[in-house]
C-alpha cells in the first residue's frame, strides 16, 4: 500500500528517489563516493522538508493560539 505524498517537498523526494542511480564500479558494486554524495543530497532534501514542515506547524500553532485567545475573552 503506497501512501500519497503529503506536500510538494515530499513529492520532490519521492521523484528524486525514483530516478536515483548509482555509478557502478568496474568489478561489481557501486562507487562509494557516489553513494555518499547521493546520501548528502537526500539529507539536504529531508532538511528542506523538515524546515517546511516546521514552518507549517508554527503557522498552525499560531492560528490555534490566536483562536484560543479570542474564545477565552
Amino acid at each position: 500500500m503506497e501512501k500519497e505524498p503529503i506536500s510538494e517537498t515530499h513529492k520532490d523526494i519521492v521523484r528524486w528517489i525514483q530516478k536515483l542511480k548509482f555509478k557502478k564500479k568496474i568489478f561489481g558494486g557501486v562507487d562509494e563516493d557516489d553513494v555518499l554524495k547521493k546520501i548528502g543530497e537526500l539529507n539536504s532534501l529531508y532538511e528542506t522538508a523538515l524546515l517546511n514542515e516546521r514552518a507549517r506547524y508554527d503557522a498552525l500553532l499560531a492560528q490555534y493560539q490566536g483562536g484560543a485567545s479570542e474564545n477565552g475573552k
